[in-house]
């Protein structure tokens, strides 16, 4: 008998809302800033000195998953991996009728990956998980939920 490995939700459904991939030529348009042993900092070569981008890709191996859930078969592998990447972006505001206003905020948003380092977990299975991630990120029309969550309203609003 052959392993077959699933999740355990039944809520697959896609929704007509898609999230559109960014060609960020990232072998191209960026430099690299720093390549230490477990992380690799890119600099965007397309956005001006005073308004940087950095994108960061880190791996790292570990002992043990933090999960909230109680877990009734653990797997006997106990080494973990840990990945993620991370972008610094700069949000510049002018005034039009001000030539010397201008405010510089960071924004960044960082996506971290930990699994046991186990032949049962398949980038498509994390794939999967990223997706659910996302989609909880959104509203049914497609929009963010980032308005709400940006002011403590973590509650889903009713689709």
């Amino acid at each position: 008998m052959s392993k077959q490995s699933s999740f355990g939700f039944t809520n697959t459904s896609l929704g007509t809302h898609d999230v559109g991939q960014i060609a960020l030529g990232l072998t191209s348009n960026y430099s690299l800033q720093e390549d230490a042993a477990d992380v690799v900092k890119m600099n965007n070569k397309t956005a001006p000195i005073d308004k940087e981008e950095l994108i960061s890709f880190r791996s790292r191996t570990g002992k043990k998953i933090a999960t909230e859930l109680n877990i009734q078969y653990p797997s006997p592998v106990s080494n973990t991996v840990e990945y993620s990447v991370r972008v610094d972006d700069v949000l510049s505001t002018t005034d039009s009728t001000d030539a010397n206003y201008r405010i510089d905020e960071p924004i960044v948003v960082s996506i971290a990956f930990r699994h046991p380092k186990s032949g049962n977990i398949t980038s498509t299975h994390v794939a999967t998980v990223l997706q659910r991630a996302i989609s909880a990120l959104m509203k049914a029309d497609g929009t963010w939920r980032m308005d709400d969550l940006m002011r403590s309203a973590e509650r889903p609003v009713v689709d």
